[in-house]
């Protein structure tokens, strides 16, 4: 049985860096890749991915473009790696990122997760630990961090 993997990415050309590392680390047939994407949530429309109504595109313009983005870099980032022979499923939800990829990683029984980092000061590493960091703190699953 396939050995689950978590890719976390965002919409950001980073996301291209992580699925290179998961062509390195990760073998078809050997490993069954989950790509996700979490919005944070006020920046989101729905809950999971859904039409937009006219009121919703016209209220929330910034929101629906959002989540727009979200859904194409996870659909981009699944078909890249189906396109390799992996078996992979991709989700995007509205949560606080770092809650979101703990469970899910959990609910799967996770082998490993790989995730991006974003380059902070010392003191902005204090001050708000990246979410790179607050994750490796609150999983007992390898954490593979890709830099961009």
């Amino acid at each position: 049985m396939p050995r689950p993997v978590l890719i976390a990415i965002d919409a950001s050309p980073a996301t291209h860096a992580l699925l290179d590392l998961a062509h390195r680390y990760c073998r078809p047939g050997e490993h069954e890749l989950h790509v996700l994407l979490a919005i944070d949530t006020t920046f989101a429309v729905h809950e999971r991915p859904a039409a937009y109504t006219a009121q919703e595109q016209e209220e929330y313009p910034a929101a629906c473009e959002e989540q727009r983005l979200a859904e194409q870099a996870v659909a981009s980032a699944v078909r890249t790696l189906r396109e390799t022979g992996f078996d992979c499923h991709g989700s995007v939800v509205a949560a606080e990122p770092v809650a979101a990829i703990v469970e899910k990683a959990q609910a799967l029984k996770c082998e490993l997760i790989i995730m991006g980092h974003r380059h902070l000061s010392r003191l902005g590493r204090l001050l708000d630990p990246s979410i790179s960091a607050k994750v490796i703190d609150r999983v007992q699953m390898p954490v593979l961090v890709g830099v961009a």
